[in-house]
């Protein structure tokens, strides 16, 4: 079993703008890739933190969900202008791919 997460820290006062987007990245990910995302919000510690988490049967089916994503430009274009609109701490952003033992 493979478990992807990408984690982001949100800048101050827009949490409930990133719970709102977030849930259009999930929606995106599962047209194009049929995999669930889960959407979580750290209740303890620092404030703002969301994490995306995904998993897979295989490395090869997480490489084919994530060539999808890669190469699908609406999905780019979603994720350039959340960088723009300064929905996120720059340099906040962390991805982490995991095998469960």
């Amino acid at each position: 079993m493979i478990i992807a997460t990408i984690s982001f820290t949100v800048a101050p006062g827009k949490n409930f703008e990133a719970a709102e987007y977030f849930q259009q990245v999930v929606r995106h990910v599962k047209k194009l890739t049929d995999v669930d995302v889960r959407v979580l919000n750290q209740l303890g510690g620092p404030m703002g933190h969301f994490v995306l988490s995904s998993q897979y049967d295989t490395l090869a089916a997480w490489d084919a969900a994530r060539t999808k994503i890669q190469h699908d430009t609406s999905f780019q274009k979603q994720v350039a202008e959340a960088g723009k609109d300064g929905l996120f701490v720059p340099g906040s952003v962390v991805s982490a791919i995991y095998q469960q033992v």
